[in-house]
Formats: C-alpha cells, sequence, structure tokens
C-alpha cells in the first residue's frame, strides 16, 4: 500500500476514534487528512502544483446553530460525493474551522447559497489572478486540457453530427450556416487549442463541413482574453475565421459579442444547433443547497466568515484559504423557484424526484443543485430554440445514491475553491425538458464526463411519470435516436476516456520504477504525443534513447514533430523546445538539436546552458567558431559556469592548433584523432564512467560528462531556472 494511503487510513482511524468518543478533531489532523485525501482523488500531482508535495486544500467544518457539526471524512467508496461522507455528531458549542473560542469575522449571514458572497469571491479569485491561476499551477489543470480529450471530445460531438445529418430527434443541420462551438470558462485556452486541432484534422471524415465551424473561447476576464489573443498558436486559427473568442459571464449574460467577426450570439440567431464545452466550470457557479428530511425539501442556508478576526476586503481572493462557513436549513415552499424563465416546472420536478427517491430509504438526501450552470444552460440554449449539445468534464457525480445522508457540503480549497457537481441533476433538467443525458457511470473517477443533448422539444408531459425509474426509460428511449453519439461516448468516454488516461500516465510516473523506453512511447501514442506526458518522462527518454534499438528510435522520431505541433506555451518552466533539443542531440542529430534550442530560446528566453548545449552541437557538427561563438555567450550569461570555461578552453586550443591530422588547420574545424587521455571528441574523458541525466529541476548530482560524445547535454540547474 502506497506511503499516502497508509497515511490517510491513519488520519481517518484518529479522526473517526475521536468522532465516537465525542472529542474534538484537532486542526492538524484535519488538515492532513483533507490534504492527502484531494491528493489521493487525481486531480492534483506534483507537475500540477509545482512542487513535490500538494498544497492544502482544506475542508470546512461547519459549526451550525445548535452546535451540530457535520465531520469531513468520505464516503464508503473512498470518494467525495460532494458531501462530508460521515453523519453529523453533536460536538458541543465548540465549532470546528475557526476552532473553539476564536472570534470569527462574519462576511455575510444566513443567505441563500446561490445567492451568497462565497460565489463573489469565487469570481474576483479568477479576475485578480488571471491566467496566473493555470500557468504557475494554483489550479489543478492537466487533466482537462491535454490532446487526448481534447480528441476525445472532437469525437463524440462527430458523432453527434453524424445523427444529426441523418435527421436525428428531428434535429437539422444547414452545411450554409455557421456551427458555434462555445467553451465556457475557457481559462487558459489549452484545451481550445486541442480540441479545435482535432476538429480540424477529422476534417475529411466529418459529416458537417469543418470550415463551417466556428470554436469560440469565453471567459468573464480581461487577461484571459488578452492572453488568447496574443497567443502565437491560436493566431492561425483567430486569421481562418475558425477560432473567435468573446468576454461573457457564463451566469448573468444573455448575448455574446464575437471580438474577431463583429457577430452578436443571442435569442434565436444560430441556425443550427448550439454546441457546449464545459470543463471545470460548472463546480465554480453558483449552488443552491438542499437537504431531503422525513420527506420533506429543506433549504441549506450559508454564512460566509473568515477564521481572521478582520477583512477589511471582503473580496480579497486570500479569504478563501480562511473560509470558516456555518450551516442552517429550513423547510421550503412548492414554489421555492419563483423566477426561472420558464424552468420553475423543470426544477420542481427535479427537487420532487429527489424527494420521491429519498422516500425509498432511510436517512435522508443531502443534495447541491448546480443552479448556476442551468442558468448559463437555459440562456445557450435559447440561440439555437432549445436544440443543442452539450459536453461537460468535472470532479461530481451522476449517481444519486451519493447523496444519501445529511451532511453539509464539501468545499475544497486549492488556490480557488470548488464543490462536487451534480451531474444526476444536470442530466434531470435535460430529460425534464424533453432531452437526454448520457453519464460515465463509472464510480471511481476524478473527472466525470457527461453529454447532454436538447431537441428543441419542451418535454413539458405533466400528466407523465417522473419518478424512480421513469426519466432513465425516458432518457434511454430518446439516446437510441442518437446511435454514433452513443458510440462515440461509448469508446471514448465509457471505455476508456480523459480520467482513464489521467490515470494512467500518473500511476506510470508514480508507481513504475523505471518504465521502459517502449511502454513511454506507447503512453506518448495514446496520449496523440502530449507535450505536457512528452515532458513528464523526458528523463526516461533521455537515459534509454541512446541505447534503444534503431525501430524503436525511428518511432519516437516520428512522432516528436507531433509533441511540438501539440505545444501550447504557458507554463515557461516547462521548456518543451529545450528537451526536444536533447533528444535529438542523444540520436546526434545536432541540425534538429540547434532548432530546438533556438526556439527554446525565443518561447521561453535566453539561457546559459542553451547556449552551452548549441556550442556542443556545432563541436558535434565540427563548426569550432560557431561553437566558440556560442560557448561565450553562455559565458557572458554566467560566467561562472565551469562547463562552458572548460569547453571555451577546449575549442581555443583547437582553433589555434597549426595542424589537424598533419594538415595545416585553416578551416578551424575539430580534430579528428583524439589525444591520449581524451574522448573520441577531443576533450578530457569525464569522470563519470556513465552519463546520468539530471533530476528534472533538481542540479546536477556529481559529475556528469560535459563531452558530446560521452551523452546528453546538460539539463538547467534548478537555481537558474528563474533566469528564463
Amino acid at each position: 500500500m502506497a506511503t499516502s494511503q497508509v497515511a490517510v487510513r491513519e488520519a481517518s482511524c484518529v479522526q473517526q476514534n475521536a468522532a465516537d468518543n465525542g472529542v474534538q478533531e484537532s486542526p492538524e489532523v484535519i488538515a492532513m487528512l483533507a490534504k492527502l485525501e484531494d491528493a489521493l482523488d487525481g486531480n492534483l500531482e506534483p507537475s500540477d502544483w509545482g512542487g513535490s508535495s500538494p498544497p492544502p486544500r482544506h475542508v470546512q467544518h461547519q459549526q451550525r446553530p445548535g452546535g451540530h457539526t457535520a465531520s469531513d471524512t468520505r464516503n464508503n467508496n473512498g470518494e467525495s460525493g460532494g458531501w462530508d461522507g460521515r453523519q453529523q455528531h453533536n460536538r458541543g458549542a465548540g465549532g470546528i474551522g475557526a476552532g473553539a473560542g476564536n472570534e470569527r469575522c462574519v462576511l455575510e449571514d444566513f443567505t441563500q447559497c446561490s445567492k451568497s458572497h462565497l460565489w463573489k469571491l469565487m469570481m474576483s479569485f479568477y479576475d485578480r489572478k488571471g491566467v496566473e491561476s493555470w500557468s504557475q499551477g494554483i489550479v489543478p489543470h492537466f487533466i482537462t486540457c491535454n490532446a487526448f480529450i481534447g480528441r476525445s471530445y472532437a469525437q463524440v460531438l462527430s458523432g453527434f453530427l453524424r445523427d444529426c445529418v441523418r435527421g436525428a430527434g428531428g434535429m437539422k443541420l444547414d452545411p450554409t450556416e455557421p456551427l458555434y462551438i462555445i467553451e465556457l470558462g475557457t481559462g487558459s485556452g489549452k484545451f481550445s487549442f486541442f480540441m479545435l486541432k482535432a476538429l480540424l484534422e477529422m476534417k475529411e471524415v466529418c459529416d458537417f463541413p469543418v470550415e463551417k465551424m466556428v470554436y469560440v473561447m469565453t471567459d468573464f476576464t480581461e487577461s484571459n482574453f488578452k492572453f488568447w489573443a496574443e497567443h502565437p498558436v491560436l493566431k492561425p486559427f483567430l486569421d481562418s475565421g475558425q477560432l473567435d473568442m468573446a468576454i461573457f459571464d457564463a451566469v448573468n449574460d444573455t448575448t455574446i459579442k464575437l471580438s474577431r467577426s463583429g457577430v452578436l450570439l443571442g435569442p434565436g440567431t444560430c441556425v443550427n444547433p448550439i454546441c457546449v464545452v464545459a470543463n471545470y466550470l460548472f463546480d465554480t457557479l453558483c449552488h443552491d443547497i438542499f437537504q431531503v428530511d422525513q420527506g420533506k425539501a429543506k433549504e441549506g442556508l450559508i454564512s460566509v466568515g473568515s477564521t481572521q478576526k478582520d477583512e477589511p476586503d471582503p473580496l480579497d481572493p486570500e479569504i478563501i484559504q480562511r473560509l470558516d462557513n456555518r450551516f442552517s436549513y429550513q423547510d421550503i415552499p412548492d414554489d421555492y423557484y419563483t423566477d426561472e424563465d420558464g424552468d420553475e416546472p423543470h426544477f420542481k420536478r427535479i427537487l420532487d424526484w429527489y424527494v420521491d427517491y429519498a422516500a425509498q430509504g432511510s436517512g435522508g438526501m443531502s443534495i447541491l443543485f448546480p443552479v448556476g450552470a442551468l442558468r448559463a444552460l437555459r440562456r445557450l440554449m435559447t440561440f439555437s430554440d432549445n436544440r443543442a449539445f452539450v459536453i461537460s468534464g468535472d470532479k461530481g457525480n451522476n449517481n444519486p445514491e451519493q447523496f444519501k445522508g445529511l451532511m453539509d457540503p464539501h468545499i475544497a480549497v486549492h488556490g480557488s475553491f470548488s464543490v462536487m457537481v451534480n451531474y444526476h441533476s444536470i442530466g434531470a433538467y435535460f430529460t425534464s425538458r424533453g432531452g437526454f443525458a448520457l453519464h460515465n457511470p463509472q464510480e471511481e473517477a476524478s473527472l466525470k464526463v457527461s453529454t447532454f443533448v436538447l431537441t428543441g422539444d419542451s418535454g413539458d408531459d405533466e400528466d407523465g411519470e417522473w419518478t424512480g425509474e421513469a426519466m432513465d426509460r425516458k432518457d434511454s428511449e430518446r439516446s437510441s435516436q442518437f446511435p454514433h453519439l452513443e458510440a462515440a461516448f461509448r469508446t471514448n468516454v465509457e471505455q476508456f476516456g480523459p480520467n482513464d488516461f489521467f490515470v494512467m500516465q500518473k500511476c506510470m510516473k508514480e508507481d513504475a520504477a523505471t518504465p521502459t523506453l517502449k511502454s513511454v512511447v506507447a503512453l506518448l501514442k495514446l496520449g496523440d504525443w502530449d507535450p505536457d506526458v512528452f515532458y513528464k518522462f523526458r528523463d526516461t527518454i533521455l537515459n534509454q534513447v541512446s541505447t534503444a534499438v534503431t525501430k524503436l528510435k525511428k518511432d519516437l522520431c516520428r512522432g516528436i514533430p507531433r509533441v511540438w505541433s501539440n505545444y501550447y506555451m504557458l507554463d515557461k518552466d516547462k521548456d518543451v523546445a529545450f528537451e526536444i533539443g536533447r533528444f535529438y542531440y542523444g540520436i546526434r542529430e545536432y541540425e534538429n538539436a540547434l532548432g530546438f534550442y533556438r526556439d527554446s530560446s525565443e518561447s521561453v528566453g535566453q539561457h546559459h546552458v542553451t547556449f552551452h548545449n548549441m556550442g556542443l552541437c556545432y563541436y558535434s557538427m565540427g563548426d569550432l567558431h560557431q561553437a566558440k561563438i556560442n560557448f561565450e555567450l553562455a559565458l557572458d550569461m554566467n560566467a561562472n559556469y565551469e562547463k562552458a570555461k572548460s569547453w571555451q578552453r577546449k575549442v581555443h586550443q583547437e582553433l589555434n592548433c597549426p595542424e589537424v591530422n598533419g594538415e595545416p588547420n585553416v578551416n578551424g574545424t575539430a580534430s579528428t584523432t583524439p589525444a591520449a587521455g581524451t574522448t573520441d571528441a577531443g576533450v578530457p574523458t569525464s569522470p563519470s564512467a556513465e552519463w546520468t541525466v539530471p533530476t528534472p529541476l533538481a542540479p546536477p548530482a556529481g559529475e556528469e560528462a560535459d563531452s558530446p560524445g560521452d551523452g546528453l547535454p546538460l539539463a538547467p540547474p534548478a537555481e537558474d531556472l528563474n533566469t528564463r
């Protein structure tokens, strides 16, 4: 069993014993358990945090009026079901979160959750942090921003379009009109790049003309918009008109003004069905809280507070790290939602479904209702007369069994914060309106992916049955009209989907002591040569490529250009071009290596090690003059870089040598006859008998070979990375 799993179990036992004996858990146990559990959830990994251990993601332990507290553990399946996983216990008046006796800053008294200050803090975080949220690893993103998931979503969308061309569900497509694919909460733009690229590569097999597809990146922050507009890899798509962008608040705005084309998208403006993509968004939009207790639905009210005594700036994103929320519950009327633009009967139908479902068991239910996501989707679907395709990936649940029990909601903090998305209720909403949902039934998944379709029908079947399994039957009947969509979803999500790919590459990196080069190549192929995967396994590749069989080297050489074509600059600490340069040097393709070292300098900035490695390339090619220039450039940037000093001396000696192999040295070429005590490259033999590739982002251990004939170029030492 992994050490982290043992630690979780030990912490869980401590916490459970404390609960059973009426003792309040210590903040240390709470923090340790929350951190370890979220790491095991799979949403975080070292490359996402920018470190070797996860940042704390504190779960709020809420003190209710009357002293009742929801304890923080997972459910019996070991996964957060959107709620803390044990029943409530009376812990007395001390409270958990702020700590017994500590003063609490009340930012807002008890109010409906979807209208609370909590969501203002969320907006403030992303507005102030911008792209930095992703580029600095504050918000985990690899699981939804890689080439595999972009290709998977493109395949599912293609299946939907194939069915529409054949008139499935009465849907029609006009190939002369644009098909708008709107991504909500785009963030960094990395996923947009991968999905758009995958769609364009399917041009010859897609049943709808790809040139009529317009991918629209949206977010509410100006800084994100500016980042996309200036990103070099997006420029060709923008220039062709197949990519557009807009500032759009998914919850509040009713129209989208496209910045490049000037087109205004709004109710009734789209001839073709609207297509919506939303990854890691719904978990950050406003939610309401409900409990079903003894046959009645109750709303959860939240009081937002901080463990700090005073908060002079109530919108300071740092408050998220100090959240101390309290919850209270009260009965609601049958017409709880009264101003939802015609969705009132659908929302009521969903809540009634949960009341009926809870009545079949005991212990009640606790429900997060994603009202923000439903409002956003409702507005977008008016653009195309309620004909829509939606695909979304997020942390969440689609099985109502996960909602059993009376508990306070689980709020995960990871720079910002998020809650578990109730995909079951989103599916019920689409079914209530005459559409259907496709859910991945996999229970153990960090990323749940679901697809929703609305065909334009109202779905207001007042006399129909909406309890128990009736909604599932309606879903099945309607989805069967879209066989290509069902097949694509089954293949690209259920059988092996984005979550499975994430788990595979993560386990291969963390659990395999020394992965073979053959297995890494297989993983790269599966992931469509994703640059982040290449970067994660760069040491395995560089360690083994020089001794690999020719066929395997050729397989790598065929795929490496794909790695570079998939590269989306976001995190400058991940210098993919530099590592590709090292790869080509390792297989002695020096011209290619030089090209990528130049790309590295242009994309992330000049670095003395890059110039040094370029000097090695020129030396290996026999061009001593260029080698000398690059070693000198390396020393100009870092006068204490001993490797470059040594090589500069060697090159000077050879340039000043009157003869090379008995002939006048008029061209400045390297000697081909090694002197005694040197390698065949004409430089002193490395003290190290074996080339050791440095640990990622760590200084080299011991002496590495400084000769191109002895191994690979050096990786930048950690202390120098920040100069880039």
